[in-house]
C-alpha cells in the first residue's frame, strides 16, 4: 500500500510597506545611526516584512557579509528578539 505524503503549500511572503516604512526610521541596532530594513530572513526564502530589523547601510552589508550568527555574536543581538521587540511597538502604536 501506496500512502501519499501531504504537500504543505509553500508559505506566502506577507509583504508591509508601511511596516519596512517604518522599520527604516527607527535607528541603526548597533550604533543607532539611519537605517535601512534588514531582512533577517532573505526574501528569496520567503522571508516576510515582519522579520525585518533596521541596520545602517554598513552594519547591513557586515551582516550579509558574516552570516547571521557572527553578526549576532559579534555586536551580541538576537534578531529574533529584535523582531519580537518591533513587532510589539509597532502594534502598541498602531492601537491594535
Amino acid at each position: 500500500m501506496t500512502r501519499d505524503v501531504l504537500a504543505f503549500p509553500k508559505p506566502v511572503r506577507l509583504k508591509d510597506k508601511a511596516y519596512v516604512a517604518w522599520i527604516r526610521r527607527q535607528p541603526c541596532l548597533v550604533d543607532y545611526v539611519v537605517a535601512e530594513a534588514h531582512h533577517t530572513v532573505t526574501r528569496g526564502a520567503g522571508g516576510s516584512d515582519y522579520r525585518s530589523v533596521p541596520l545602517c547601510i554598513r552594519h547591513h552589508k557586515e551582516a550579509h557579509r558574516m552570516g547571521r550568527a557572527s553578526f549576532e555574536a559579534k555586536h551580541r543581538l538576537d534578531f529574533t528578539e529584535e523582531v519580537i521587540r518591533l513587532l510589539e511597538i509597532f502594534i502598541s502604536a498602531r492601537g491594535e
